[in-house]
């Protein structure tokens, strides 16, 4: 038989943007712009050149693109196609260039990708070569904050020598996003104690954005944003606030998100009178933890306290855990199918719930929207009775009363089959025999995880995920964890039931210190590993 190679030339349109459209459209420029007539006509698609993002990605993280590729993409790319290009993502190392390299007439939205204090101090100002493009021809700015590339990191400094300057420099900005990870690794910003003369966007229509306090919500809902439709926004901490939630200027307020992790006991003086004031609202996220109440919080309460407020609602979702010191035998809920019957009448989408009762009357809940819209989802406890859940991404597991078992965590897997990030907090220890582990087959699958955190110092949990007849962690790159669990459950790194798991891990962060020299079995458990701290 003869073999044919056969030339990308050769084959018709439909199949070249079919193998395109399986590429980055950054990598088809780079290989196909300019190669001849025919592909170069192809390649300026609108599909191709409308978004560029000049950055590379890896398991959710963003990384510089090598110096060739940005070489030929200012020198080569870009001049042909910048006057096509609506939006440009990009990063610290290329930023400055790309931006100057070329004009960008119809460029209306950026993404600033760990944006930092020089390029803020350059170019947000009258003085930049950009100032044209930024105060006039940006509509849309997403930006994320390098948290080494400021030289204060106070809520404060932030709010002042950001937030100000973008309002005073992006005059046209309708929608504004540098909503950080609340949960890990997050950057706050406040604009409750900035000066009163500062000059708001007058024409921003959409707000994300995380912040310190509820000081910091009720400022930015006070009329200073009088346009303002949509804020999505998390509060690092809910407690008890000097304004008042009475004469917000919220008519206009028809879609608003509400995340806070940490708990509050502030629900019933804050929260909710702030959402019962947008009669307008159209549309509720919320995802609260809350303590301090006499009642769990549940589909009755939402109803009569909450929901009759808001007569154009239409969609509401939301994440509630409610923590109960007292639980009196007088309360009307006392068990999971008493929760779950408080949502028959439900209007909205389908609920699911569980609770767990403590020692010393002590009572949590946890209600949930189904399907879960949420990239991240907190606070699951042993409790949690399963259901699927595709679109999470981000996993807290945290119960300081019971123990997770094995059972547990295959409840987790099949619930949340995608997950990237999971945090496990429990210093209480399960006994592996009363499940009779040694005789059940399931072995617990995690394909897509690459960031594990494991807090508290418990050698059982360290042994569930690294022991690869417990679990099976294929992906695994970035591992917090406790150095004396970790040298315990390898047996000093040389036990072979945990090198699988541990074989492309790059990134290794302990708890507590570790010793600063390591063995040679250290690295040979660890062959990936690019740093160790």
């Amino acid at each position: 038989m003869n073999h044919s190679s056969i030339n990308i030339n050769d084959l018709p349109d439909e199949i070249i943007l079919m193998i395109w459209n399986k590429l980055s459209n950054i990598d088809v420029l780079y290989s196909f712009v300019g190669v001849n007539q025919r592909l170069d006509k192809l390649v300026r698609d609108p599909l191709y050149t409308r978004s560029i993002q000049l950055t590379k990605t890896r398991t959710n993280k963003y990384y510089s693109l090598p110096n060739s590729i940005i070489d030929r993409y200012c020198l080569n790319i870009l001049p042909e196609i910048h006057q096509r290009i609506e939006c440009l993502t990009l990063e610290p190392s290329s930023m400055e260039r790309i931006l100057l390299s070329n004009d960008y007439p119809r460029l209306y939205k950026l993404t600033f990708i760990k944006i930092n204090e020089d390029f803020v101090l350059r170019h947000f100002n009258d003085e930049s070569p950009l100032i044209n493009t930024f105060k006039y021809n940006i509509k849309h700015l997403t930006m994320t904050i390098d948290r080494k590339g400021f030289t204060s990191l106070s809520s404060i400094d932030l709010g002042k020598n950001l937030v100000t300057q973008i309002f005073n420099i992006f005059l046209n900005l309708i929608d504004l996003d540098f909503l950080q990870d609340l949960i890990r690794n997050f950057t706050l910003v406040s604009v409750y104690k900035l000066p009163s003369t500062i000059c708001y966007s007058s024409s921003l229509i959409s707000l994300s954005i995380c912040v310190d306090s509820i000081d910091d919500c009720l400022c930015l809902l006070d009329g200073h944003l009088f346009q303002l439709q949509k804020l999505t926004i998390a509060i690092k901490q809910i407690d008890n606030s000097t304004l008042t939630t009475e004469n917000l200027k919220l008519s206009n307020m028809n879609y608003f998100s509400l995340s806070s992790y940490r708990p509050t006991k502030e629900y019933d003086t804050y929260i909710l009178p702030l959402i019962r004031q947008m009669k307008h609202l159209e549309e509720l996220m919320l995802s609260i933890n809350v303590y301090g109440r006499s009642t769990l919080i549940d589909g009755i309460h939402l109803e009569n306290e909450m929901l009759i407020y808001l007569p154009k609602l239409q969609i509401f979702k939301f994440n509630i855990v409610t923590y109960n010191e007292n639980m009196s035998n007088e309360n009307h809920i006392q068990s999971n199918n008493d929760l779950r019957r408080t949502f028959l009448n439900w209007r909205y989408s389908h609920v699911d719930c569980y609770m767990n009762s403590y020692p010393n009357n002590q009572a949590r809940s946890h209600i949930f929207s189904v399907p879960c819209n949420q990239n991240d989802m907190y606070i699951i406890s042993s409790g949690f009775l399963g259901g699927f859940h595709t679109n999470v991404r981000i996993l807290f597991l945290i119960d300081r009363v019971y123990p997770f078992t094995y059972e547990f965590f295959l409840r987790i897997a099949h619930a949340f089959p995608l997950i990237t990030e999971l945090t496990v907090l429990n210093n209480r220890v399960y006994n592996n025999t009363d499940e009779n582990i040694n005789q059940i087959k399931s072995i617990v699958e995690f394909h897509h995880l690459t960031f594990l955190t494991i807090h508290f110092q418990q050698d059982i949990y360290v042994e569930q995920f690294l022991v690869d007849t417990n679990t099976y962690l294929p992906n695994l790159i970035n591992l917090t964890i406790s150095y004396d669990n970790l040298a315990t459950v390898t047996n000093n790194f040389t036990r072979h039931s945990t090198r699988h798991n541990c074989s492309k891990v790059e990134i290794l962060k302990f708890t507590t210190c570790p010793i600063t020299v390591h063995s040679k079995e250290f690295y040979l458990h660890f062959p990936c590993l690019e740093l160790t701290r």
